[in-house]
């Protein structure tokens, strides 16, 4: 596994209403991201943030969310106990490798709206250290906060041998006892 010098970033905003997939009752979703199903590359998250609106506080969307390794075709397959357990209603996300990492919600009800929007927003992520994606990647979150989230996230390309490559799909895959191929 050598990094190529390459980086990646991507941008956007996942919405509950165009999700690909949302629970039944609508209380979180998930959205593919990324694809990229080039043969011999991968993707390290080197970093994560929610994206602020700052010259307009009202459209901030800083609720947290997950990033996940799953492409959209695992997404439209999910059952609702699946991306129950997938989003960490039903068991913890650091036991499952296709949670790849968490951004914490910058939402504080100490303070009026106005002034949360100040807070420190980029420090507030975990990723996981060994954590590599090798063809999609998802952004999960609960609506509890906002019905979207805006997102920021930096990423390193690696190539990888056929070998590698192989590892590294078995890896995300290791702990996914729910079934979703």
């Amino acid at each position: 596994m050598k990094r190529t010098g390459r980086n990646v970033y991507l941008s956007g905003t996942v919405r509950l209403d165009a999700a690909e997939f949302v629970l039944t009752d609508q209380s979180a979703c998930l959205q593919n991201i990324l694809v990229d199903e080039r043969r011999g590359y991968a993707y390290k998250v080197t970093f994560a943030s929610t994206y602020p609106n700052v010259t307009n506080p009202a459209r901030l969307f800083r609720g947290g969310f997950g990033i996940y390794s799953y492409s959209r075709r695992e997404l439209l397959r999910m059952t609702d106990d699946q991306a129950a357990a997938t989003l960490g209603f039903t068991r913890d996300l650091a036991v499952d490798n296709r949670n790849v990492g968490i951004v914490s919600s910058v939402f504080d009800t100490s303070v009026p709206a106005a002034a949360t929007a100040a807070t420190n927003y980029q420090n507030q992520y975990v990723v996981k250290g060994d954590a590599m994606v090798t063809q999609a990647l998802s952004i999960g979150f609960y609506y509890g906060i906002e019905t979207q989230v805006s997102y920021y996230i930096e990423m390193d390309e690696y190539d990888v041998s056929d070998d590698e490559e192989i590892l590294l799909i078995l890896n995300e895959r290791s702990q996914d006892a729910r079934g979703i191929q």
